[in-house]
């Protein structure tokens, strides 16, 4: 059996179906704020009974689509596949945090740039994306956008902030010939905005995914107890999946964001705490139970330095989440919750990420790994450091990563710290892989900029 074998549970069986009537019942009785004809006639046309801008969605007009997430109509795994491979993504923060000189500004095209650069080097995140919100740009989504497209060589994304940027971005994306997905997300308790329904429109006339990441917070937008959290977490998602394949035709992937407030202190969202544990298990839980596979906020810390604290929560949540069978975690480079992006932290979650998935990947046991004749060879006594068994084979049974290197104390020099080591691989890739020329053909190079031309003259601040 090469692979971890695991199936971390929280939640009963009979507990899962109380969270599923439970959010049944929200969603069929309260119902979803949905500001826009247009969503709304589309969710009507599935069954949902309206009433101005009030949405609720019975049982019955629910359960086909859950039949159809169930029964794997859908573009990604069905859940119930042992995960054996996590990677990371970034979300896109406000705030840059410079541990080595302990400072926190806003955000720059540099650093986007710079964080393109930078994720070229990093195997464990597969995507490109805005690391940051340039503070120093007009309509920072378009611009993170271009920047994105002309000089990283893997995919990505970030953020889309208005309609009227959403038309200029998915037209970027039409010349490019990529997929570029929107986060239409709730605004908790069971709410939406105008705007973002109108962008989800865009997308979904475009052809485009949707998708979710509700983010409920245990005791400010949603009840404190985890259980009533997580039920209106779960009834945000299914009103999500319902709205999106009737904007779509598409299942979405089953992902939530929920978290709890520190209410007796400082009214922080946590990202920590031991309940991103149990939220974490709990939505693999719920996601495996509609046959659908999950994300969730799990792999993220409080900590707004990269220390004990930070390791510990970070490690926790994920391995928990990933044993339960989430196969995403949160986005990674962030300083505490949401507080800022550090490049140097962003290289230690690659670092972690990738240990982790050395582990998830697990070993072989067979005649050669074995290695009984090698074994009768050297004998009682011996070693076995100038085998050839071991020279086959100590590659591939060790993991090796830079920035966690095994260390001995020595006389000339003080310990290094991870931090020390990240800052220098971050300073190092950002300058080897920085595209100062762009990636792409120059012809395509000149659309975009035309594309973003326009949108700085006829945005309507440009004319004031």
């Amino acid at each position: 059996m090469r692979h971890i074998q695991a199936e971390l549970r929280v939640l009963s069986d009979g507990e899962i179906e109380q969270i599923h009537e439970a959010s049944v019942q929200i969603l069929s009785k309260i119902g979803l704020h949905v500001p826009n004809a247009q969503v709304c006639r589309a969710a009507a046309a599935l069954g949902a009974k309206t009433d101005g801008e009030t949405v609720r969605i019975p049982s019955e007009a629910l359960a086909p689509i859950l039949a159809e997430a169930r029964a794997g109509r859908h573009a990604f795994p069905k859940a119930g596949h042992t995960v054996r491979k996590i990677t990371g993504n970034v979300s896109t923060q406000v705030f840059t945090y410079d541990y080595s000189t302990g400072t926190r500004r806003r955000g720059t095209l540099q650093d986007v740039r710079d964080g393109i650069a930078l994720i070229e080097g990093l195997p464990n995140i597969p995507r490109s994306g805005a690391v940051v919100l340039p503070s120093d740009v007009p309509l920072p989504d378009v611009m993170c956008y271009r920047e994105i497209y002309q000089r990283a060589r893997k995919d990505g994304g970030t953020y889309v902030l208005s309609a009227y940027a959403a038309r200029y971005i998915l037209e970027m994306a039409r010349v490019m010939g990529r997929t570029v997905s929107y986060l239409l997300d709730t605004v908790s308790p069971l709410s939406f905005t105008r705007e973002s329904l109108e962008i989800g429109l865009l997308f979904a006339q475009a052809g485009m995914p949707l998708e979710m990441t509700p983010l409920v917070m245990a005791g400010s937008t949603a009840p404190v107890t985890l259980a009533g959290a997580l039920a209106q977490q779960n009834a945000e998602v299914l009103g999500l999946l319902f709205l999106i394949y009737a904007l779509t035709g598409k299942i979405a992937k089953y992902v939530g964001s929920a978290h709890s407030n520190d209410l007796m202190h400082s009214m922080m969202c946590s990202f920590g705490s031991p309940n991103q544990v149990l939220f974490g298990i709990a939505t693999a839980q719920m996601a495996a139970f509609y046959g659908l596979a999950s994300g969730s906020n799990s792999g993220l810390t409080d900590a707004l330095a990269p220390d004990f604290q930070a390791g510990f929560e970070k490690s926790f949540s994920a391995v928990c989440s990933v044993l339960a069978g989430s196969d995403a975690i949160g986005g990674q480079g962030i300083v505490g919750a949401d507080q800022g992006f550090s490049f140097a932290q962003l290289v230690l979650d690659d670092a972690w990420l990738d240990a982790v998935n050395y582990a998830l990947a697990g070993f072989e046991v067979n005649e050669d790994t074995l290695g009984l004749d090698t074994l009768k060879q050297v004998g009682i006594g011996g070693n076995f450091l100038s085998e050839l068994h071991t020279v086959a084979h100590m590659r591939t049974s060790w993991w090796a990563n830079e920035v966690f290197p095994r260390q001995t104390f020595s006389e000339a020099q003080a310990p290094e710290t991870a931090l020390a080591r990240a800052q220098a691989r971050a300073n190092a890739l950002i300058l080897e892989n920085r595209a100062e020329d762009p990636v792409i053909p120059a012809s395509l190079v000149q659309q975009l900029d035309e594309i973003v031309g326009e949108a700085l003259r006829c945005r309507p601040e440009a004319g004031q």
